[in-house]
């Protein structure tokens, strides 16, 4: 008995934690609970508010392009629509107030009578040009000696007679009414020729406030949008709020050119922090009841320390839940933001398309209208020789909206794959000819020639004649429109090294700019050379050539250097290449061979 060790010194007993540890350990957490959770919902909260900003920069950007072409376009109507009414003084030694005011009303406002837009003739008589012929009549400018009394109005006149174009005056307050007023002067020729006398002026006195009102009301009704216009240092019109963040971009008004000032207001900017402040204090509000979670459950302190790996556990799980809930959601919101942004381009596009077929469109509208009307009405006499030469625009114009209507609907059957090819062994000997027949009178019009080189030794292609006709009748049109006087357009044929034909259409017009390559060949297109020069058409020629030309097999390509012409070359594929030899045909009886 007395050899036994005593039970109590077998082993020590493990040191327990001190409770000044426990609570240093559980003072540390209560802080770091309330860092964490602020930090969590600060993070969340900037994510969402960077996610609105960013979504809401991209939306004002799509509206301030729509908002800028849409006015722009605008502008142009109205100013195009007193450029139209110089052809009723060029076609005509007189015109009675009866015609004035006929096709003065054939723009809505002037019909309508609003006061904001009024159109004026002022004949000249000596050295004073006296308003005869107002529309809507307005008591302060009918019988107005003479429209250049006014420095301001004299300077723009003397500018639109010096240049034979239009003019557009200062703008200045509308004496009566408040806003500014503008004032546009078109000189009338005798003959139409600037360089012959001058016989007066249209003149068309606008208000800028009616002139933008009247598309604001109508096409952009957006109010959290603001909108400054500026003629150089002088504000012309405003709308919405001055706390807005704006961006300028050009406007052109005639000759003057004004500031367009567009951008959100403060107040729709401030509406996209709403949610991601809520975000913020649900954030604080989850961190406040995890944080009374620790306060009631101090007591319990052995039972939280066993759970805390489980609840460590826990909690990285659901990180990585978090992470990837965080980035499904991100996928998520770039597939919808890049949906946006397709949705706005293409709204944006349908603006431009809309704004430019409506020129295209309303011009040889106005013209049919008006010289119909002329026709209709008798107007100058029963038997006037002049109703022929009316009756030749109204064809002429009927044809080139045709010509529109047709390209339109080409592209449209393209574009839905409607076109079907019925093929056929070609001669392009013979189609070339027959395509250079076919534009020979625009050519001889414009003094230019037409050469073919290297086709007789072409072999024939298995091809649609009609499809491959439209297409070079596009080259051709296209290289005829842009040579000058006296120049030659080349058509030339090649075999290629790899067994296919190549088909090209030299001229030595103005070329393509080397930016502006990449984009020739899309849908309604039209290049600075095409503004400066062409008179028609909708810029679908060389799209559809191209489609028509790629449902062959082919390609084409487009060699140009800026003031060096163009090269256009059509590739057709080897298959397409008929390689059989004709056989000659024998009659029979003796006869020889045809």
């Amino acid at each position: 008995m007395a050899d036994r060790d005593p039970a109590p010194s077998a082993a020590a007993p493990s040191p327990k934690p001190s409770p000044a540890g426990q609570n240093g350990r559980r003072r540390f957490w209560r802080p770091a609970v309330l860092l964490f959770g602020l930090a969590i919902s600060t993070a969340v909260a900037g994510v969402v508010h960077s996610m609105l900003v960013d979504e809401r920069q991209g939306q004002d950007e799509e509206t301030r392009q729509s908002l800028s072409a849409g006015l722009q376009g605008h502008i142009d109507q109205k100013l195009d629509f007193v450029r139209f009414l110089r052809g009723l003084y060029d076609s005509s030694d007189y015109v009675s107030a009866d015609e004035f005011k006929r096709f003065a009303e054939i723009d809505p406002a002037v019909h309508d009578r609003q006061e904001w837009f009024t159109i004026l003739w002022a004949p000249r008589q000596v050295d004073r040009f006296p308003v005869t012929y107002a529309e809507p009549p307005r008591e302060t400018l009918v019988g107005i000696a003479d429209a250049a009394a006014d420095p301001a109005d004299g300077a723009a006149m003397r500018r639109a007679a010096a240049s034979g174009h239009m003019a557009i005056s200062e703008p200045r307050l509308w004496a009566g009414h408040g806003g500014m007023e503008i004032k546009v002067f078109v000189p009338v020729f005798k003959d139409g020729d600037a360089s012959g006398d001058l016989l007066g002026f249209l003149i068309a006195s606008v208000a800028v406030d009616g002139l933008f009102n009247d598309f604001l009301q109508n096409a952009f009704t957006d109010p959290d949008f603001s909108l400054r216009v500026y003629d150089g240092k002088t504000l012309v019109f405003s709308r919405g709020p001055d706390d807005a963040l704006y961006s300028t971009t050009a406007l052109a008004v005639g000759d003057r050119h004004w500031q367009l000032q567009i951008g959100p207001s403060g107040q729709a900017m401030t509406a996209s922090f709403w949610l991601p402040a809520l975000v913020f204090v649900t954030g604080l509000a989850l961190t406040a009841l995890l944080y009374l979670h620790l306060l009631r459950t101090d007591s319990e302190y052995r039972r939280i320390s066993r759970e805390v790996g489980l609840a460590t556990a826990e909690l990285a799980g659901a990180n990585a839940r978090l992470a990837e809930r965080s980035g499904a959601l991100q996928q998520v919101a770039d597939d919808l933001r890049r949906t946006s942004q397709e949705a706005q381009l293409a709204n944006a596009a349908k603006t431009v398309f809309l704004a430019n077929m409506s020129h295209e469109l309303r011009t040889p509208l106005n013209a049919i209208i008006g010289f119909s009307e002329l026709i209709g009405h008798r107007t100058l006499g029963e038997n006037s020789t002049r109703y022929f030469e009316y009756a030749k625009d109204i064809e002429a114009s009927g044809r080139y909206l045709l010509s529109i209507i047709e390209d339109l609907l080409d592209m449209s059957r393209i574009e839905l794959g409607q076109v079907r090819l019925v093929e056929e062994p070609v001669s392009l000997e013979d189609l070339v000819a027959g395509v250079t027949k076919f534009v020979s009178h625009r050519a001889q019009e414009r003094a230019v020639a037409i050469e073919r080189e290297g086709l007789a030794a072409l072999p024939r292609v298995q091809a649609d004649p009609r499809s491959l006709r439209q297409a070079l009748i596009n080259l051709l049109i296209n290289a005829i429109k842009f040579s000058p006087p006296s120049a030659t357009i080349v058509i030339t044929g090649a075999m290629e090294a790899g067994g296919g034909i190549a088909l090209a259409v030299q001229d030595s017009g103005p070329g393509i700019k080397a930016e502006e390559m990449a984009s020739i060949f899309e849908p309604f297109w039209q290049g600075e050379a095409y503004r400066r020069k062409a008179r028609d058409g909708v810029g679908l020629g060389l799209a559809i050539t191209k489609r028509l030309v790629e449902a062959h097999g082919g390609t084409i390509e487009l060699i140009s250097r800026e003031g060096l012409g163009a090269r256009a070359v059509i590739h057709l594929p080897a298959a397409r290449v008929v390689r059989s030899k004709p056989q000659l045909a024998v009659i029979s009886g003796g006869g020889s061979a045809a």
